[in-house]
């Protein structure tokens, strides 16, 4: 909802699970739509470009889906250490 959006509290969800998940591994990854807006917020918190899987989207559901007003085609997974 666009009420929340931009308050941090995306930010500080992702500061809680790094926080709690650096008991159990050293690197922890996310995998999300090629929407410019999305890996923006990823990359601010503190992920970086990992591999990119090619028309995930297209071949794994069987309607479009949009963020944004764009049509999501390739899943990019992002990385951070712990």
């Amino acid at each position: 909802m666009p009420k929340y959006q931009r308050k941090g509290y995306g930010q500080n969800l992702i500061a809680f699970i790094v926080d709690y998940y650096q008991q159990f591994g050293s690197e922890l990854s996310v995998g999300t739509g090629d929407s410019p807006t999305i890996l923006r917020f990823y990359e601010k918190c503190g992920f970086v470009k990992s591999h990119v899987v090619k028309n995930f989207f297209i071949d794994n559901n069987d309607r479009p889906m949009y963020e944004d007003g764009q049509q999501l085609v390739a899943m990019i997974y992002l990385k951070r250490n712990l």
